[in-house]
């Protein structure tokens, strides 16, 4: 039976899906800023009628600095982009105008994104220590636990990106963490991703056809593993304790 609700909720998805595609189509045929505004008023219009205005600007803002993060990153190792376009309940995607030459600089632009969000997250906390806001205790948990998904070692999320900087096999954690979570909330978006992580990392397919661009030394192996590594663990317990906060209202 949860089965079947999957596969009919999977197809009303992919019905509100290919409207979104088309408006997605359509704003990339604006101007890059223009684009970018209008898909953030219509999120937060989205969002609003679900959880409220108010967290609507937040959680937009939260995702704005994520992606902000990855401009940022892009611009640090000379790699054009365009603005974020924010698509509701799927989050905001950049374009990249010219790929990178290894899979270090991959990584070094997928970490911006997370990297970023940690600090908006912190940031979110530090207001609420200080104004004592419960918005900003939800959205500092609510960025906690969007970029510890972003960071799940699979692709297509930024996660992924970065760990096969460090090694492939981390794919196949991020595989079984993916089908983990779709077991336990029969998503059905997660279950695309499961699919997705699984034929990746089976395949491996970039891999072999392109062997020279995944090959990084030690040293810059390291690197990103130390950021990787850092940003998971400063955000799990950062997690950590602000659910210790929720448990103790």
């Amino acid at each position: 039976m949860k089965a079947w609700r999957v596969v009919s909720l999977g197809r009303r998805v992919l019905s509100k899906l290919a409207l979104c595609m088309m408006g997605f189509i359509a704003m990339l045929k604006m101007g890059s800023t223009v684009a970018m505004a209008v898909s953030m008023i219509i999120s937060i219009l989205v969002y609003a009628m679900a959880f409220g205005l108010k967290f609507a600007v937040g959680f937009v803002i939260l995702l704005l600095l994520h992606e902000w993060g990855h401009l940022v990153a892009s611009k640090v190792v000379g790699l054009p982009v365009s603005r974020p376009i924010f698509v509701p309940f799927l989050g905001a995607v950049i374009r990249i105008k010219k790929l990178p030459i290894n899979a270090k600089m991959e990584a070094n632009v997928a970490i911006g994104g997370p990297a970023m969000g940690t600090l908006s997250a912190l940031l979110c906390l530090v207001l609420y220590l200080w104004t004592d806001s419960l918005l900003m205790l939800v959205l500092s948990y609510t960025a906690c636990l969007l970029n510890l998904f972003n960071l799940i070692p699979c692709d297509p999320l930024d996660g992924g990106r970065i760990a096969v900087a460090v090694t492939h096999r981390l794919w196949w954690l991020g595989s079984l963490i993916i089908g983990i979570l779709f077991l336990q909330t029969y998503s059905f978006f997660l279950f695309i991703f499961f699919l997705f992580s699984l034929y990746r990392t089976w395949k491996n397919v970039d891999i072999k056809e392109n062997l020279s661009y995944y090959q990084l030394t030690m040293k810059q192996r390291l690197a990103v593993g130390w950021w990787y590594f850092g940003l998971v663990i400063v955000l799990g317990i950062t997690t950590l304790y602000i659910g210790s906060i929720f448990h103790g209202q």
